[in-house]
């Protein structure tokens, strides 16, 4: 069997059209989620920065700037490991049915 006309058989498999249609959806989802996160945490930086200089409350040291900065990586790391969930749970089983279509 050729490269080409296995390239050709997957790109026209249905689930194929559905794989890329439910992962693009889900990728722009996360995209934008990500992207009001850390334009949030830039602008709030850019144009009020006194609120991140500020404690987190009368007798701490830690400044909100560095607990809005672990919150912001935490929430990327929830997200990516949100991201494989849903890729091992939702996409996988499709491409494995695409390849078992395609052999």
């Amino acid at each position: 069997m050729q490269a080409n006309n296995v390239i050709e058989r997957v790109l026209a498999h249905p689930k194929y059209e559905e794989l890329t249609r439910r992962r693009g959806r889900t990728s722009l989802w996360f995209f934008l989620l990500m992207l009001v996160v850390y334009a949030g945490f830039i602008l709030t930086l850019a144009y009020w920065p006194d609120v991140f200089a500020r404690p987190i409350g009368p007798g701490f040291t830690m400044s909100v700037g560095v607990l809005t900065a672990i919150i912001v990586a935490i929430s990327a790391v929830v997200m990516i490991s949100a991201f494989v969930h849903i890729s091992n749970k939702h996409y996988d089983p499709l491409i494995d049915a695409i390849v078992r279509d395609v052999k």
